[in-house]
């Protein structure tokens, strides 16, 4: 079969994934950072104290190897399904709150935990099922739709905000993502995996087994990712959470900072793109580096006393094209190196470093602005975290040939 000729044939399976990724979790770390400006001033939070929301990711790490686990065991569809329909009351919550970060915090917590059963921790096992040859390339469409339908919907609530409240933003922000939730799942069938035709044969091979994760442990593969996705990633409540009051800090306008948003989304469509179609044609480990590797100029730019509109835009691009790639990679990196049937176990291992990591940077973003009230001196810190993690993704296997664990 072709490269394009296996997009083609497994195209619905690839819709429904796009789509259930798209109006999920990955959706909500861009709309997450638009309400952020509107709630510290409603209900006079401080910057640093919401800076610290990063760390609700740490109360959600031991959800991720279990939904990754039953991702493996019983498929996508029902592990989507619950997370759609249990999300949407943790947005609904957001609309009635009256003023306490606590329930702020819990909601957050929440909304984290059940809308990881609609992330790439999920829905990416449909590309492993599906693709071989176009794998970098499937996730690449499927990873795109985050961001394609930010694109509008940023500065769209943006504005609905403004004009109608943010409650009532909240409010057709979970409506919008049940309908396409639902429509998502409607497109997925069901899971079948790829390794053998016999379907008995089948199951024997892929079945979950109790030495899994002592096997996942023990690979030198998992810790090179783990350690440098993890020293990479430290960077991601600057583009969740924190990313229109860092570019506030920069000098610009709420409106402003709404508007820098397509060149950012702009950098994650072609950074993912770019890293999607290299991941199929040339060395995993080189492509890798180099796609984690563009922010570490950007954030250092931002940290700089260079805040002119051409210098914020150009630094937004070019952390854009790696959290592009991110999500890309991780998945790719899971399916290239560990065999399917612990893809989404190994997946849910690794979503715990990386949330680990967000938790991680947002004590670095909450001590920087505790302490400088500045975001500068943790953006020169990222740069070189995120030097050290490309180095460190290096020494992961080269051969194409590489037996996958598991």
């Amino acid at each position: 079969m072709s490269y394009l000729g296996e997009v083609r044939q497994n195209l619905r399976p690839l819709l429904g994934a796009s789509l259930g990724i798209g109006t999920s979790l990955p959706l909500f770390a861009y709309t997450n950072s638009v309400f952020a400006p509107f709630l510290i001033k409603e209900f006079n939070w401080t910057r640093a104290q919401f800076a610290l929301i990063g760390l609700t990711m740490l109360a959600t790490l031991p959800f991720f190897p279990i939904i990754g686990r039953l991702t493996d065991r019983f498929g996508v569809r029902p592990i989507a399904l619950a997370g759609t329909l249990l999300t949407i009351p943790g947005i609904i919550g957001y609309s009635l709150m009256t003023g306490s970060f606590m329930v702020y915090v819990v909601l957050f917590t929440y909304v984290l935990i059940v809308g990881s059963m609609t992330s790439t921790l999920t829905y990416t096992r449909i590309v492993a099922e599906n693709f071989k040859r176009a794998q970098g390339l499937a996730l690449t469409i499927v990873n795109c739709v985050p961001a394609i339908l930010a694109m509008p919907i940023i500065p769209l609530l943006n504005w609905m905000i403004e004009h109608v409240g943010w409650r009532q933003s909240y409010v057709a922000l979970a409506v919008f993502c049940l309908v396409c939730g639902l429509i998502a799942i409607a497109l997925i069938p069901p899971s079948r995996p790829r390794d053998v035709e016999d379907p008995a044969v089948s199951q024997a091979l892929n079945a979950t087994r109790p030495g899994d994760y002592r096997m996942i442990l023990g690979s030198p593969v998992f810790w090179i990712i783990l350690v440098g996705m993890f020293l990479c990633l430290l960077q991601t409540q600057l583009h969740s959470s924190q990313m229109n009051l860092m570019l506030i800090d920069q000098g610009l306008t709420t409106q402003g900072a709404s508007n820098i948003a397509p060149f950012y989304l702009a950098g994650t469509i072609i950074g993912r793109v770019a890293c999607g179609l290299a991941l199929d044609r040339w060395s995993t480990p080189i492509v890798t580096a180099v796609s984690m590797s563009f922010p570490a100029l950007g954030f250092f730019l931002l940290g700089t006393p260079l805040d002119t509109y051409g210098v914020i835009a150009f630094s937004m691009f070019l952390i854009g094209l790696t959290v592009g790639a991110e999500t890309d990679i991780l998945s790719f990196l899971v399916a290239r190196y560990f065999k399917l049937r612990i893809y989404g176990t190994t997946q849910g291992l690794l979503f715990c470093c990386s949330f680990l990591a967000s938790g991680a940077g947002a004590v670095g973003v909450s001590y920087s602005l505790a302490h400088y009230d500045s975001f500068a001196p943790f953006l020169f810190v990222l740069t070189g975290t995120i030097t050290a993690g490309c180095l460190l993704l290096l020494f992961l296997p080269k051969s194409r040939d590489f037996e996958k664990i598991g």
